[in-house]
């Protein structure tokens, strides 16, 4: 790393943080032909037309220096902005095509956005088209919309973007470039690769080592993997034992008791679970359920007395259609659409979609692995300055390149494999029985998320600069310049990364910048920041993601802080999320007692309070006990079965449900 990084310390500590809007232009500016993300001459569009504007002082957007606690509210945090309307351009001397982040000067991550605001499709005349400039058809079947003419002299309509989308759209493809990276990485150093992979290898590796660090710091002390593996070979107990209290006794019950009993045991594939709920002092049971196999018996003694209902799921579809329930409701089902309870063993360890052997995961690592041989590593020529533990120093890095149609074609083969894999097919087949006559609607929907998700495409190489320290860390990933992009769902232009990782004892102990994307006038920001101290005898946590748009006051802001502490084993939790007008908290404190590692362990639930705009609306305490059982799990004797009921059977039940 020596070649790469050459520490200026500086008494006066200046300089550090990001440098986004110092960099260099991005490499592939003439080949794009697009604007960057805070300035340029944007190209001509037949429907619209977006002015060039004039930057007349940087736009300073600030947050709190510490997040407030939800428990303790003070005035949110205000956004400072110009008093003269934002407005953008590019900087002097710069790339008429694409321009260096230079044009606006953010001083602290911003905590702000928007809400999501679908888009509306571009007009043209009087008629009303849609992305592919076809008329949109009016939905009675009477040909194309028409929309009224525009006043005369009113300023043209702004396009709405989805910011749903766009967001979700950008962190995915922001993903993506890093699974790429990682596996290029590995196929080339494995090959014998270069200097600059192998360098960005062992950072890559350390930050992974540095993970390690923040799993939850309990996890040891009650020997969860061995209790894990516990539950796959023995029935295992968990009561939860709840008391929700009602601070503003706007009701005649202000206390109220729910306890959950369970019992699985995954082995003989059998479970039971028993609810019940109290008030005063007494309790009462409310339901039971009993899986056995694949069948379900059900019941619940204030509504069905003493009947226990039964439910076979194997033949679901079939079943349902030659049953009462079908002819009653008028709804049939796929033939062949059936459900599993108990899952083969090693689908329920969490990784049947994500984690490193999930489906989801070996999908994007496919298609990743195939382009390592397109991808290019280089030494970073031009060094840059961060602030680190009170001094600064400028390091060098790794540039990482990845071919733009290469990338897109990687994006359009994940969107279909994940469209025709087993696991979205199978999701699809599970929500028939819930979706009944609007599963068609519900599908539609689903499929388009995914084609808005995976829709975003690049109009230019993709680079990213990876800057490591002396040791070796990576302390910063970022975009020399941004990077221009396109999409059909949202009128989205560019976006940017930058974001440094700057903590003393580990480099993840301090997270602090975002993501930047550039949609029409607008800039939208969506920031990380985040500080964690580990010692012998705690671990603390304080993390703050928030959205921000430059033109707006608005903010949305999600915030989690934590402390564990290792001797008396107790944990104290804030979170809140706040959005314009209104806010929401949630603390909890407790500890973990009568520990027997690897079988059992209590969470006790000391105090826990939800609030809403600062005021206490919900208190709640209670435990909950993870142990071996001692009772078997026992079938009902007799049963009724849900599918051999006929519709007048049907219709007395519910006949007795509203009467009785």
């Amino acid at each position: 790393m020596e070649e790469n990084s050459k520490i200026e310390t500086s008494a006066d500590n200046s300089g550090g943080g990001s440098m986004l809007y110092s960099a260099e232009p991005h490499p592939q500016a003439q080949e794009s032909g697009h604007s960057s993300v805070y300035g340029g001459e944007l190209p001509q569009q037949e429907t619209r037309e977006v002015p060039t504007m004039q930057l007349t002082e940087p736009v300073q957007l600030s947050k709190p220096t510490e997040p407030v606690p939800p428990s303790e509210p003070t005035e949110p945090p205000q956004l400072s902005k110009p008093t003269e309307p934002v407005q953008l351009v590019k900087p002097s001397g710069a790339s008429p095509d694409l321009q260096p982040l230079g044009s606006v000067q953010l001083t602290e991550p911003v905590q702000t956005p928007v809400l999501p605001v679908p888009p509306q499709p571009m007009q043209s005349g009087n008629g009303q088209f849609d992305y592919h400039g076809q008329p949109v058809q009016n939905p009675m079947g009477f040909g194309p919309m028409q929309v009224p003419p525009s006043v005369q002299g009113a300023p043209a309509a702004k396009p709405k973007k989805n910011f749903a989308g766009l967001i979700v759209g950008i962190l995915c493809a922001a993903a993506v470039v890093i699974v790429i990276v990682v596996g290029a990485l590995a196929a080339k150093v494995f090959l014998g690769g270069t200097s600059p992979e192998k360098q960005l290898a062992q950072g890559f590796a350390i930050m992974t080592e540095e993970m390690a660090a923040y799993q939850s710091p309990f996890a040891e002390e009650i020997g969860l993997d061995a209790l894990n593996k516990l539950r796959d070979t023995d029935p295992v107990h968990t009561n939860v034992d709840l008391s929700f209290t009602d601070p503003n006794e706007i009701s005649d019950i202000t206390n109220i008791n729910l306890e959950l009993d369970s019992i699985t045991d995954y082995q003989k594939k059998m479970a039971k679970y028993g609810l019940s709920a109290g008030a005063y002092g007494f309790s009462i049971n409310v339901a039971n359920i009993v899986a056995a196999d694949n069948t379900i018996y059900l019941s619940v003694p204030l509504l069905f007395n003493n009947d226990v209902y039964s439910m076979e799921l194997t033949n679901l579809g079939r079943d349902f259609n030659n049953s009462g329930w079908s002819s009653y409701f008028l709804e049939t089902l796929p033939e062949d659409f059936s459900m599993t309870l108990f899952e083969d063993f090693g689908s329920r360890d969490g990784v049947g979609i994500f984690g490193e052997e999930g489906e989801l995961w070996k999908i994007v690592k496919e298609q990743s692995e195939a382009s390592a041989d397109s991808v290019k590593f280089e030494f970073i020529e031009q060094k840059r300055e961060f602030g680190i533990n009170g001094t600064t120093a400028e390091y060098g890095g790794v540039r990482f390149t990845i071919d733009k149609d290469m990338y897109n074609d990687i994006l359009e083969a994940i969107h279909e494999d994940i469209l025709s894999s087993d696991f979205y097919n199978e999701y699809l087949k599970r929500c028939q029985f819930a979706y009944g006559y609007y599963y068609d609607d519900f599908k539609e929907q689903l499929d388009q998320v995914i084609d808005q998700t995976f829709g975003i495409r690049v109009e230019q190489d993709i680079v990213y600069d990876f800057y490591l320290d002396k040791k070796g860390r990576i302390i910063n990933i970022s975009t020399p310049g941004d990077i221009a992009v396109s999409s059909k769902d949202s009128y989205i232009e560019s976006y940017a990364i930058d974001i440094d990782f700057t903590g003393t004892e580990r480099a993840l102990d301090s997270i602090e910048g975002g993501i930047y994307v550039k949609a029409g006038e607008e800039i939208l920001y969506m920031g990380i920041s985040r500080t964690a101290v580990i010692t012998e005898d705690q671990y603390s946590e304080n993390l703050t993601l928030s959205l921000q748009e430059n033109i707006s006051d608005d903010e949305i802001t999600f915030w989690y802080a934590n402390e564990w502490d290792y001797d008396d084993l107790t944990f104290d939790l804030k979170m809140a999320f706040d959005v314009p007008g209104s806010s929401l908290g949630i603390n909890v404190d407790g500890a973990f007692t009568d520990i027997v590692k690897g079988e059992s362990f209590t969470l006790q639930l000391d105090h826990g309070e939800m609030t809403i705009d600062g005021e206490d609306m919900l208190l709640m305490r209670g435990s909950v006990v993870v142990e071996p059982a001692e009772n078997e799990i026992e079938v009902p004797d007799h049963t009724i079965d849900v599918f051999e009921m006929s519709e007048s059977d049907v219709e007395d039940l519910f006949y007795n449900l509203l009467y009785q």
